[in-house]
């Protein structure tokens, strides 16, 4: 939003769009409806560590997004409700992925405990991946593993999305590198 347009209103609390940050406003706006988010995470999420954290996640992009939150009638809530609903499937989806890469690792190491080729593999991509440069271990975790996309990840680590393609292109290609040398 333009800063010619003026301020905004998220139902009578006042947000400058010319402020960098007006944590007064987004207090309020976080004590009006954080109640409501959280029950809405709690019926889209499988634990109370999982809501809670979908909850954090919804309103750190909400303090994100604060200049550009779509009001309906005047309401910040649908936005808020719709943005919770994407951090919950999002995670799901992330844990799931997890999970497969798990019962993947599990099921190679059961069928030739310590010597299978399988095992080995894993066992190599798992040390190879944690040997790698922070920067280039995170990404890889959160993009690869973890199935966060480049937008997810810059905003989760604070860096550009341009900058979690470069570091997961450096990652790669020192994987590649150490698998063929």
């Amino acid at each position: 939003m333009s800063g010619s347009r003026g301020p905004r209103h998220y139902e009578g609390v006042r947000v400058d769009d010319r402020a960098p940050g007006d944590t007064e406003s987004f207090e309020v706006l976080y004590d009006r409806y954080a109640p409501a988010v959280a029950r809405f995470a709690w019926s889209v999420s499988p634990t109370a560590d999982a809501a809670q954290d979908v909850l954090q996640e919804t309103f750190l992009t909400a303090w994100d997004k604060r200049r550009s939150i779509r009001l309906v009638d005047g309401s910040p809530l649908p936005w808020l409700l719709t943005t919770c609903r994407h951090h919950a499937r999002n995670r799901a989806r992330r844990e799931r992925r997890w999970l497969e890469l798990l019962e993947l690792r599990e099921e190679s190491i059961a069928a030739d405990p310590g010597s299978g080729e399988a095992a080995d593999d894993l066992r190599w991509a798992m040390e190879a991946v944690a040997g790698l440069p922070v920067g280039e271990r995170v990404v890889t975790e959160l993009c690869l593993l973890q199935g966060y996309s480049y937008r997810e990840a810059a905003e989760r680590i604070g860096v550009s999305e341009a900058a979690v393609g470069k570091r997961l292109q450096r990652a790669r290609a020192r994987l590649r590198e150490e698998a063929d040398g």
